[in-house]
């Protein structure tokens, strides 16, 4: 027996080398290298990938990529079979100190700093959180909804709302990454969080302060914790994103733009200059997770996911309460939406129109220095996104251009070329397509 058949059946047919196998005449399951010259036939390598992120709703999807073998099919093995559970503050250490190769990331904490952070790249940008609320007892309190529906226009309703909070006991969550707005948002009546009384816990615990009317207002920074409080306690949003949105201008050279930030995957400039291919692979198992997610069996991979999530946050979240989050809290970027993303210059949600104003507004603050930030540098996932268009070009061309009957050695690789195609992984469906129309 040859050294390579014994090194696959040692390998016990693993789920990825199961699936190159063909529907060959007679329906034999066979590799491709079985009909293939091992010269044509591409080989996709096994590797290991060290991920982490926060462990939130809209982060913790990624979880469902390595258990429904979204990534073993191309290749790779999420370390620990499981996203690494990381505080918001650990996710940069954890990238620039080499302990992961690629995490979820928030860029709002980064854009912050972009000098301080140079060799981090986001390789996917998959969503933006519009779910920043504050919530107040229902009994005591109106919302900005309330007091619009009483005849105020919205600078006049949105100075109301805030103004009840004035000297009340008010739960925010412990990391600073949601002050801006929760400023931004006081700002509507000329105050601030120095104007109450601040109680900064973690969100699990301003839920229980809140439940337990210890509390006037809250405003946690988790998606599930909102959900909870408005749709499970029962409390208003007194003023929120959402509400800010319809009611206010957007675009560039709004202020609002300051309130729009990322939910994005990202990696190290080394990591991506040795690994290039590998993150073709995994962003395109991303890809295919937020289609499962999204898809027609959207409810069956939501109660998938709901036992991971609570775990994570010690939360009771079910598939729709998970669906809310993901629709109306963290709208979703799938491959469909990405040209909005990097290509249509008139969105509010265009990557330049968002965060060359919030640069700007940096810099005036002296919070970075002024001086260059190349956007298409540090977003290193447009260049993907485009590469990619160009892979699933090229691949489709070469698929249209058979014609007629392929003898079973090119089937077998035309097979492998529309399974990858279908799945996003247009690096290797290209070459896959190559090799069965050279």
């Amino acid at each position: 027996m040859s050294n390579r058949k014994k090194k696959k059946e040692k390998a016990g047919m693993k789920r990825r080398s199961f699936l190159t196998a063909s529907a060959a005449a007679g329906g034999a399951l066979l590799l491709p290298k079985a009909y293939a010259r091992a010269q044509t036939t591409p080989t996709i390598p096994d590797v290991n990938v060290r991920f982490g992120g926060f462990a939130v709703t809209n982060h913790a999807w990624t979880v469902l990529a390595s258990q429904k073998g979204f990534l073993g099919d191309v290749g790779i093995t999420m370390d620990g079979g499981a996203p690494r559970a990381l505080l918001e503050t650990q996710v940069v250490p954890s990238l620039m100190n080499g302990e992961l190769d690629i995490t979820s990331y928030w860029f709002g904490l980064a854009i912050q700093q972009l000098d301080r952070v140079p060799n981090l790249h986001p390789i996917l940008v998959y969503s933006y959180f519009r779910g920043n609320t504050i919530v107040g007892r229902p009994d005591l309190y109106k919302s900005v909804d309330e007091f619009i529906a009483e005849g105020m226009d919205w600078p006049e309703a949105s100075a109301a709302a805030v103004e009840q909070m004035r000297g009340k006991r008010f739960a925010i969550t412990a990391s600073p990454s949601t002050y801006p707005w929760n400023e931004f948002a006081l700002g509507m009546g000329n105050m601030s969080m120095a104007d109450m009384e601040t109680v900064p816990v973690e969100d699990p615990r301003a839920v229980q302060l809140a439940i337990s009317n210890n509390v006037d207002f809250a405003a946690p920074g988790g998606a599930v914790q909102v959900y909870q409080l408005q749709f499970q306690a029962g409390w208003k949003p007194i003023i929120s994103t959402r509400q800010m949105l319809e009611h206010m201008p957007s675009g560039a050279g709004s202020p609002l733009n300051s309130l729009l930030n990322y939910d994005l995957i990202q990696t190290t400039t080394e990591y991506l200059e040795n690994n290039r291919d590998t993150v073709f692979r995994f962003v395109s198992a991303m890809y295919r997770t937020l289609d499962y997610i999204f898809g027609e069996s959207q409810m069956q991979a939501l109660n998938e996911y709901a036992p991971f999530i609570n775990a994570q946050t010690g939360a009771q979240m079910d598939a729709d309460s998970i669906k809310f989050i993901f629709e109306d809290l963290d709208p979703f970027f799938q491959w469909k939406d990405q040209s909005e993303v990097w290509e249509n210059t008139d969105s509010p949600l265009h990557y330049r129109n968002i965060y060359s104003y919030q640069i700007d507004q940096f810099v005036q603050q002296g919070t970075i220095p002024d001086q260059d930030y190349d956007l298409d540098e540090i977003f290193r996932a447009k260049s993907i996104w485009q590469e990619m268009t160009e892979m699933k070009t090229r691949t489709e061309r070469m698929l249209d251009s058979i014609t007629g009957e392929v003898g079973p050695e090119r089937q077998v690789l035309l097979d492998q070329a529309r399974f990858h195609y279908d799945g996003f992984n247009f690096l290797d469906a290209e070459r896959f397509a190559a090799a069965a129309t050279a």
